[in-house]
């Protein structure tokens, strides 16, 4: 019988008659798959208890630590961003009953820091079933307070093996860069399953300036990057150094990738390129190769094995026809047993994105149903209005919102990226009416030095609500 669990796979992999490789690395910290399995097991000796524990530890290693030692102690591990701020910390942590953290204290909760975590005495990993709750992740919270999404233990399991499955090229020797939030859902699908492949995970932030000089000076073989890290990264210094060229396999997702971007990775990475399709509920239930990229432009790939994808009416349940556009919903084994407070998640996850399948089953991703707002009595997606604007040769990036409008029922306003160009905003408003009917023109368009992203690297709806509203309150 196979592992149960990330405890029993950890433990697999440090057994005596295993070899031992470096497993993690921070800075100049390594650890190796047998010390990382030692810390675990005194991690779990330290977590002995009941309740969830909550982990919000700034080192990776240290983080990484924790959650194992969570796992193995019998409880539920709840990964919270270390970049948070602190009342979210204290909702989470309220809401999900955690009875210890790891990381910052919170006021009245048991603390450990990681001194205390690698010197109590090991423990052997308590068995539980693999349907017992084993991670709450926390939603990226882009249109308000983050959800609590509850991961079975099996399901945990089966994410960290969505890389093989996958057929993502991640071998023994590898060195994985992480530089997406490890207290999330990438923990399982990314940090786990790169040690089931005996690779090494080397844990760094992104930094736009200098992601070539990283890639060469630390080896790296494989990474993944969202498209805004990408689009960043081609703004300053392109994709054509000798540490993007010694890459084997690079993986984008989360979020629409720019048509500049995306040119230059089918040019430049043929074979390498990979686009992950997956959310925090299911982590990858499709992924798309290069190969399958350039033959159809646009999708985000076909099922991997044991995951499966419906289209069906929005607000529905009935199946739609082969390239009819409607909600996309997934399920899989590494599907999410549900979110905290609230009814169990049930056989199929409905995503809430607008896409279609096509003949052979390949996944487009059309836009966002929770997008589509009525503004003067008219549906427009905001989606589509800011796709159509990042058309105009001046704007690099833009983002649509629509705000509460006592006339119009909604109105748009746009948040742009100038490429540097010298265009007025009256003149983009009047770019878009000569190609739109008035109701699809936002009312509003302001120039913005970046658009901000959360902790998922994702853009900010919320962070976009709260520049809206300050700005009106101010005129």
């Amino acid at each position: 019988m196979g592992p149960q669990d990330w405890t029993e796979l950890v433990l697999h992999l440090a057994a005596p008659s295993q070899g031992d490789w470096v497993a993690l690395e921070h800075g100049d910290e390594q650890m190796t798959i047998k010390q990382l399995a030692s810390a675990m097991l005194a991690a779990a000796g330290a977590l002995r208890g009941d309740g969830p524990v909550a982990v919000s530890e700034a080192d990776p290693i240290s983080h990484t630590v924790a959650v194992l030692g969570a796992v193995c102690a019998g409880r539920p591990a709840m990964l919270v961003d270390p970049k948070h701020p602190q009342a979210v910390l204290d909702d989470v942590v309220e809401r999900a009953g955690a009875t210890t953290v790891v990381g910052r204290p919170v006021d009245g909760v048991a603390h450990l820091d990681r001194a205390r975590l690698v010197a109590a005495p090991p423990a052997s990993p308590l068995p539980r079933p693999p349907e017992a709750i084993g991670s709450i992740l926390l939603t990226s919270g882009s249109t308000g307070m983050p959800k609590l999404v509850q991961r079975a233990r099996g399901a945990d399991l089966h994410a960290a093996m969505c890389l093989r499955l996958a057929n993502f090229p991640i071998e023994p020797g590898d060195r994985h860069w992480l530089c997406v939030p490890y207290a999330a859902a990438p923990f399982h699908s990314l940090v786990m399953g790169a040690l089931l492949a005996r690779a090494t995970v080397v844990f760094a932030p992104f930094a736009r300036e200098s992601v070539d000089a990283f890639l060469a000076e630390r080896r790296i073989s494989s990474v993944y990057l969202v498209p805004t890290m990408l689009r960043l990264a081609r703004e300053h210094g392109g994709l054509d150094g000798p540490g993007w060229r010694a890459l084997r396999a690079l993986m984008t997702g989360g979020e629409k990738l720019d048509a500049p971007t995306a040119e230059v990775l089918l040019e430049r990475f043929e074979g390498r390129v990979y686009c992950a399709y997956g959310m925090t509920e299911i982590p990858r239930p499709t992924e798309a190769t290069f190969e399958e990229i350039a033959a159809r432009p646009g999708t985000v790939g076909r099922a991997i094995p044991f995951r499966q994808v419906r289209i069906a009416e929005v607000g529905g349940d009935a199946d739609l026809p082969v390239g009819e556009e409607g909600e996309v919903l997934v399920t899989g084994p590494d599907l999410f047993a549900g979110y905290l407070g609230q009814e169990p998640a049930g056989d199929w996850y409905r995503t809430g994105d607008l896409g279609r399948l096509d003949e052979d089953g390949y996944l487009y991703i059309t836009g966002r149903a929770s997008s589509v707002v009525k503004v003067a009595g008219n549906r427009v997606s905001t989606e589509e209005v800011a796709a159509e604007l990042r058309r105009h040769p001046a704007v690099a990036q833009a983002a649509v919102i629509a705000v509460d409008d006592p006339t119009w029922t909604s109105r748009l306003v746009a948040f742009v990226v100038m490429t540097g160009a010298e265009i007025q905003t009256d003149e983009l408003r009047d770019w878009m009416g000569e190609r739109h009917p008035a109701y699809k023109v936002p009312r509003t368009v302001r120039r913005i030095a970046d658009l901000p992203v959360d902790s998922s690297g994702k853009v900010s709806l919320q962070t976009l609500h709260t520049i809206a509203a300050t700005s009106e309150e101010a005129s």
